[in-house]
C-alpha cells in the first residue's frame, strides 16, 4: 500500500511543473476517460451487520483501482459515472458466531457503482474540484469453508480532487472522497421522557470509509 501514494506525489509533482503556467482551456462538451488506482481505508462492520458473525468486524487499508468516465457540460461542471473495485482483508473482533480473538478470515470483495457531479473551479490547466455522488456498494464476503452471496447497499461520497493537464487531451487526476453506505435499520428502541410519553430510536447501521486515487485523464 506504501506504493500508490508514493506514486501519486510524484506524479502530482511532475504534472504540476509540466502543466505551469496556467493557460485558459475550454472543455465544454468534452468526455474524459479516467482510469484509477489507489486505495481505501477500511472501515467498521458493527456488531449484527454481518450474517455470519454477531460480533464487530473491520475491513483493513488496500488496493483499489477502477475507471470513471466523464462529460464537461460546462466548463464548471461535470457528470461522471464511476467504477472502483477493492478486496480488503476482513477481521473479527472478539467473540462471536465464529469468535474468539481478533483474527483475519477472509477478504470483504467491493464493487462500487456511482454517478457523481463535479464541480472545477479556475480556468488554467491545472483545475481543483468538489465531488459528490450516489449510487451502489457490493459486498461478498470471501471465507473459507462459508459460500456467501453478494449483498448490494446505497451509498453516498464526497471530496475534493486536482486536475492537471499536460495537453488539452491528456493530463493527470487526483482524489480523496469520504464515503458512508448504508447497512440495515439495526435494532428500533423506545426510551422515556420525563411523563414517559416515549421518544422512538432507530439505530441506523452504517459503513463509513475513504479513498485516495490516483489517474490519467484522456479528453475527447
Amino acid at each position: 500500500m506504501k506504493l500508490a501514494p508514493r506514486f501519486a506525489l510524484l506524479t502530482l509533482t511532475a504534472a504540476l511543473a509540466v502543466a505551469a503556467p496556467a493557460v485558459a482551456q475550454d472543455r465544454q462538451g468534452s468526455v474524459e476517460i479516467t482510469p484509477v488506482i489507489g486505495g481505501t481505508f477500511g472501515g467498521t462492520f458493527d456488531p449484527g451487520t454481518l450474517a455470519f458473525y454477531d460480533g464487530e468486524a473491520k475491513t483493513d487499508t488496500e488496493i483499489a483501482y477502477g475507471l470513471r468516465l466523464g462529460f464537461n457540460v460546462s466548463n464548471h461542471f461535470q457528470i461522471e459515472a464511476s467504477y472502483l473495485q477493492s478486496d480488503p482483508k476482513l477481521t473479527i473482533e472478539g467473540g462471536g458466531a465464529i469468535g474468539g480473538h481478533s483474527q483475519e478470515i477472509g477478504k470483504m470483495e467491493m464493487r462500487f457503482y456511482e454517478l457523481n457531479f463535479l464541480v472545477p473551479w479556475g480556468s488554467g490547466k491545472v483545475r481543483p474540484y468538489f465531488t459528490i455522488g450516489g449510487g451502489v456498494h457490493t459486498f461478498h464476503p470471501v471465507l473459507p469453508g462459508y459460500s456467501a452471496s453478494t449483498d448490494s447497499r446505497a451509498t453516498g461520497s464526497m471530496g475534493f480532487g486536482l486536475k492537471a493537464f499536460v495537453t488539452p487531451n491528456f493530463g493527470f487526476r487526483f482524489e480523496g472522497k469520504g464515503r458512508t453506505t448504508y447497512i440495515n435499520s439495526g435494532d428500533d428502541y423506545w426510551e422515556c421522557d420525563d411523563y414517559c410519553d416515549g421518544y422512538y430510536y432507530g439505530d441506523s447501521q452504517w459503513y463509513v470509509t475513504g479513498e485516495a486515487t490516483a489517474g490519467v485523464v484522456f479528453a475527447f
